[in-house]
């Protein structure tokens, strides 16, 4: 072993020491719009400069909201199809390699009493979180997916209609001037008003009054606004332009390219009106399972094609829910996505991801890395392993709290549950066992192979080398023991005794000083040196009188 004495004086470690930076890459997520008629998937690559790629799609016609709507409750079949549904979105999004989830509940689950049983269930069997939203949440989503595809040049209203709710959004000078979520779902609707087929007029009736007292807030900020156009979402309205397309003649045009008159649009209104389930069911723009519901639809639009006799065209978006939280997700992980574009590692990018997953605080885990990373530079002499797990070490100091999103108590132990179930990218089983067992070591009990199963599993070299790093990791962390980050950078001397360090603070270094010392039996035991820790108040690239023993300096992230 070389003597300490021979290195290199003065050495200065950059913040980041063993990353690589380069282009930038996409995250893969999956988002779930869980529907009271369907749940649909969209799997989606989520590139730094806010742009996204479609990767796959799946949807899933469950009726959640069948027969539970007005009860307020979902039946256990149709929980059960739910689950089902959302097991297969699960396998496909795993076999594409997805790395998150963003799954959102609506009207269905956000008014059903067991509503949380589902969620709960989701969540223990497949491992989603899952958040009910509300309808001013939807209705806000919904925009943010068609304002991606549509133009509003002229004022409009998005119409979503879904199973149990209808959004609505008025939207004049390309932003939304009024929005609403109404229980007007078609699901809902035919539930409340249809028993009879095809639908007597008597019950067009009634649901068209229903939905005039419902909708003349709507109606209202309509006219107040000069609304020209209604531009709708969802496979309901899908349905209805397409059955408008199949009377024009023009079955084969796709519903996204087409701005329908409204006058031919009422007229397709019309005939779904009056026609029976068997007609609906031959019809080849209508989808099977949307074919009793389809009519309610029908009515709805007709009322507000009604009450808005200035609009003159009708559109369909291809976008709906699930690519507005597409594009929320964008937005609120924007700093995210922006941060880890710069990692070409796989690796790197992995573990990053990871932190973010877990709600790090960030600000502290870069300063222990930084830390824990130059306490290896400085002990590499003593260190009984390869140069590259200065890397590891690196890894698991930034993951080392990652617990904390488990509870603050055992927190450790959360960590390094979290870290080797993560499915890290790039690393060997071996590689993943150490990053995970350092983080478990940076605080509490010391490693115990006779108690310790995970610890006990490795062999004795690989072990030594956990109890190094985690020694290591120990004075890293206890060095921003407040998590402020006081200390600005470090002097270290490695003598045939003793790890000698000082630090320069911005605030008083009582508490790191103390900390570091008191928790540096590990590392006196493993490196067979003693630990100082020492405040100064000499500048650390300021001029200052030559060191009797060659020393490395690093300056800390602040």
């Amino acid at each position: 072993m070389p003597s300490p004495h021979e290195r290199a004086a003065c050495t200065l470690i950059p913040e980041t020491t063993y990353g690589a930076h380069g282009t930038a890459s996409p995250v893969r997520v999956c988002v779930i719009d869980l529907g009271t008629n369907s749940f649909h998937a969209i799997i989606v690559d989520a590139h730094p400069n806010g742009s996204y790629q479609v990767v796959d799609r799946l949807k899933e016609m469950v009726r959640l909201g069948e027969h539970g709507l007005d009860a307020n409750r979902l039946p256990e079949d149709a929980m059960a199809r739910g689950l089902q549904a959302l097991t297969r979105i699960k396998l496909l999004a795993d076999g594409w390699d997805t790395r998150e989830y963003l799954s959102f509940a609506t009207s269905a689950i956000r008014e059903a009493s067991n509503g949380g049983d589902f969620i709960e269930r989701a969540h223990e069997e497949l491992g989603l979180r899952i958040r009910p939203i509300s309808g001013e949440k939807e209705a806000d989503l919904i925009f943010q997916g068609v304002s991606r595809t549509e133009g509003f040049s002229e004022p409009s209203l998005v119409m979503d209609i879904g199973g149990g709710s209808v959004e609505c959004i008025v939207v004049d000078n390309d932003r939304p001037v009024f929005s609403t979520s109404l229980k007007l779902g078609a699901a809902r609707m035919t539930e409340q008003f249809v028993t009879t087929d095809p639908m007597s007029e008597d019950e067009q009736a009634r649901l068209r009054a229903h939905c005039q007292r419902v909708l003349t807030d709507v109606l209202t900020a309509c006219r107040e606004h000069g609304v020209v156009r209604i531009v709708g979402s969802s496979g309901t309205m899908k349905s209805l332009a397409r059955v408008t397309l199949e009377q024009e003649g023009m079955p084969d045009r796709s519903p996204f390219q087409a701005m329908l008159p409204i006058r031919d649009v009422r007229t397709a209104l019309r005939s779904v009106m009056q026609a029976t389930a068997e007609e609906r069911t031959d019809h080849p723009a209508i989808e099977p399972r949307r074919v009793d519901q389809i009519g309610a639809g029908a009515v709805l639009l007709d009322t507000v094609c009604t009450g808005l006799p200035s609009v003159r065209h009708f559109a369909v978006s291809p976008n709906a829910l699930r690519e507005g939280m597409v594009v929320h997700f964008l937005d609120s992980n924007y700093d995210r996505l922006q941060r880890m574009a710069r990692f070409r590692s796989p690796r790197r990018r992995s573990v990053h991801e990871i932190a973010y997953r877990f709600h790090w605080e960030e600000q502290h885990a870069q300063h222990v890395a930084a830390t824990a990373t130059f306490l290896f530079d400085i002990c590499r002499p003593l260190y009984d392993g390869p140069a590259s797990d200065a890397e590891l070490l690196e890894y698991a100091a930034l993951l080392h709290d990652v617990g904390y999103l488990v509870t603050h108590d055992e927190h450790h132990e959360h960590s390094h549950y979290l870290i080797e179930h993560a499915d890290l990218q790039g690393f060997r089983s071996e590689e993943v066992a150490i990053v995970a067992l350092v983080a478990r070591y940076h605080r509490a009990e010391t490693p115990d192979a006779a108690s310790h199963e995970h610890y006990g599993r490795l062999s004795p070299a690989r072990q030594r080398r956990v109890r190094q790093l985690a020694a290591l990791l120990r004075i890293a962390e206890n060095l921003d023991r407040s998590h402020f980050q006081n200390v600005m950078a470090l002097r270290a001397s490695l003598t045939e005794t003793a790890l000698h360090v000082l630090l320069a603070t911005k605030a008083d270094p009582q508490l790191e000083v103390w900390a570091a010392q008191e928790h540096g039996a590990l590392f006196e035991e493993v490196f067979d040196r003693d630990l100082h820790v020492a405040p100064t108040e000499i500048p650390i690239h300021g001029s200052e009188a030559p060191s009797p023993a060659p020393v490395s300096e690093q300056s800390l992230p602040s």
